[in-house]
């Protein structure tokens, strides 16, 4: 509740929002003076009296008769639910009192750095671009008779259309134990494929979150966000 009351003070330009103790009666009394001769003033100057009189006794009967007179709805609540609504009370007549310079205000909100998606698909650790990646790709294309050229992905692109021509070429004798399903070619075949939907993925679950973490909450509004 301390940083609650913190907050407000600091908004409505207290001068020592941070050294403010709600617990201690005195400091309590004399923030409540505060926002009656500097915020709110419902009271003219000579009727403020009984909340100046922070050392009587009788200074809790004027808080009380003040808080009625506020029509606050909390007069039956605690010492602090009703600070906390006198602060809400003066926040909203200091925004009334200057619409103009508090609607024109800029807030620059903290960069949120997007989380980092960890992801357990091999695909994504595979490189297209090693020896032994290079080497399969020869292989399946001497079994499907692709000549050869210097990206391998080019030549299992060449090796795809003839798949969806003729999805079960004829082996060369010799080959004939590398290659055992025609499933396992069509497996190497779309790798790449896979692994650019896998990373389109990871992209629209990183947008997600961007949007979805750590919303702001207004609690006056009943509401979660803006």
């Amino acid at each position: 509740m301390s940083n609650i009351f913190k907050l407000k003070l600091t908004a409505l330009g207290h001068p020592n929002p941070d050294g403010f103790n709600c617990e201690d009666e005195k400091e309590y009394r004399s923030v409540v003076l505060w926002l009656e001769d500097q915020k709110i003033r419902h009271y003219k100057i000579e009727e403020r009296e009984g909340l100046r009189n922070i050392d009587s006794e009788q200074w809790k009967k004027a808080y009380n008769t003040y808080q009625t007179d506020l029509v606050s709805p909390v007069v039956q609540g605690t010492p602090n639910e009703q600070l906390n609504w006198l602060l809400c009370y003066a926040v909203r007549l200091e925004y009334a009192d200057n619409v103009t310079k508090y609607k024109n205000a800029k807030v620059e909100e903290p960069k949120k750095a997007a989380p980092n998606v960890v992801s357990s698909n091999p695909l994504d650790n595979l490189d297209f671009s090693s020896p032994a990646f290079k080497a399969g790709v020869e292989r399946i294309c001497a079994i499907a008779g692709v000549g050869p050229h210097v990206d391998p992905k080019f030549q299992l692109a060449a090796v795809a259309k003839i798949l969806k021509s003729a999805p079960h070429p004829d082996h060369p004798k010799s080959e004939v134990n590398m290659v055992h399903q025609p499933t396992d070619v069509q497996k190497l075949l779309f790798i790449q494929d896979l692994r650019d939907l896998q990373t389109k993925i990871n992209e629209a679950l990183v947008a997600v979150q961007c949007v979805t973490a750590d919303p702001r909450t207004d609690t006056t509004l009943g509401r979660v966000g803006r």
